[in-house]
């Protein structure tokens, strides 16, 4: 059928395509380095899901990245392989870094939890964390070289009736 023209298969995608989400160049699966350690993540920074347990035994619904607390920022870093591995795959990628954020604040994101269930320590985890150690060779499928083009939701400066910040 393809020799006959009748069937045309669908275009490939280039190798890292797959990993970036529909919007824009929002990465599906990020790396997100907390107390100066890379992680990759299962999902978008803005999709991380608490895993606390509510009081009527269901998982939290709550996201880590809450709108009233400071989030991390993305910036390009070196690609850093470990002794004795072989060269890595891109010279810098885009990371998600929580660097500039109080040692509390990254306890909080590194165990996965809500600002209402950090607050209460008490509160049994109902699922793992979903961090998984970020290592450049087995999930160079994930690194990305340029920066994300996405805005935080939900904030004053999405807010129509206020100028736009600084």
């Amino acid at each position: 059928m393809i020799d006959a023209g009748a069937f045309t298969p669908p275009p490939a995608e280039p190798a890292g395509s797959a990993a970036l989400a529909t919007s824009g160049c929002r990465p599906a699966r990020p790396t997100v380095q907390i107390l100066y350690v890379r992680y990759l993540a299962a999902r978008p920074v803005d999709e991380i899901q608490c895993v606390a347990q509510t009081r009527r035994r269901h998982r939290c619904t709550h996201t880590v990245l809450a709108p009233q607390t400071r989030g991390g920022q993305w910036t390009l870093m070196p690609v850093a392989a470990h002794v004795g591995q072989l060269a890595p795959p891109a010279d810098t990628m885009a990371v998600y870094s929580l660097a500039a954020l109080p040692y509390t604040e990254q306890l909080r994101w590194r165990s996965q939890r809500c600002p209402q269930h950090a607050a209460t320590p008490t509160a049994a985890d109902l699922a793992l964390a979903e961090w998984e150690p970020f290592d450049p060779l087995p999930h160079s499928d994930h690194i990305h070289t340029r920066l994300p083009t996405l805005r935080r939701r939900g904030g004053p400066a999405d807010d129509p009736r206020r100028g736009v910040r600084a």
